[in-house]
């Protein structure tokens, strides 16, 4: 079976970041099917068609609220973001990319395209075709909370 490693992203999920008033941490799940529940299993490699999720922590170290956060998700070369699968517990602005990182934008993403018979249309961008996700969360990070972003990738 062919089995690839998910390289520098899991580096970053076993790496703790704690040089300042923030501290993060990347950690990724497998997830699987077991006996109709799904299941979520740390791992480092996977194989096509795996389901990868991805869970960005961030804690607030200090006794001060801080603000002005963008936290941004990767979604790693040979690997398609799963529609809808971004979630957090608090209140953000999500936005996506389709350029690794040079803009982000509101979904639907869309693109105006030109037919062979010269007619114009706007298409949405599918999911597949985003490289980067954020989430710029309202209220910054209050003293001690811990704020936690998800999301998942299908393997190709």
């Amino acid at each position: 079976m062919n089995r690839i490693i998910l390289g520098a992203v899991l580096f970053w999920a076993t790496t703790l970041w704690a040089d300042g008033p923030l501290s993060s941490k990347m950690e990724t799940y497998l997830v699987s099917e077991k006996n109709g529940q799904e299941e979520m299993v740390a791992s480092q490699d996977a194989s096509p068609g795996d389901v990868i999720e991805y869970r960005l922590v961030y804690t607030n170290e200090v006794e001060q609220p801080l603000s002005g956060l963008e936290i941004t998700g990767p979604i790693p070369a040979n690997t398609a973001y799963l529609k809808g699968s971004a979630s957090t517990d608090v209140s953000t602005e999500f936005t996506v990319s389709i350029d690794d990182g040079s803009s982000f934008e509101a979904e639907p993403v869309t693109r105006t395209i030109t037919g062979p018979d010269g007619q114009t249309q706007n298409v949405i961008v599918p999911p597949s075709d985003y490289t980067q996700l954020r989430w710029v969360p309202e209220n910054g990070i209050q003293p001690g909370q811990v704020l936690e972003y998800r999301y998942r990738v299908k393997v190709q």
